[in-house]
């Protein structure tokens, strides 16, 4: 089955930083899942600095959704 490219609101900081705290996630844990550093992530959450280099890469942006189980397509289970 061909994966579907998604056409989502962008991650802009305002999303970026709800879908964070809606996945449970502080923003020292996000970075580390995400392998960037504290200061890196509280960039992509500045409002300036997610509109100028666009935030999280659209993969990135994806998992978020999953973490925060609101992605439109895809629900993350734990295995059995």
């Amino acid at each position: 089955m061909p994966l579907k490219v998604l056409s989502m609101i962008p991650a802009t900081g305002a999303t970026i930083k709800t879908t964070r705290q809606a996945a449970g996630l502080t923003q020292a844990e996000a970075a580390e899942r995400f392998d960037y550093s504290l200061r890196v992530w509280q960039k992509k959450e500045s409002e300036a600095e997610a509109s100028k280099n666009g935030g999280l890469s659209q993969g990135e942006y994806e998992l978020l959704l999953l973490l925060a189980g609101k992605h439109p397509d895809y629900l993350l289970t734990p295995r059995k």
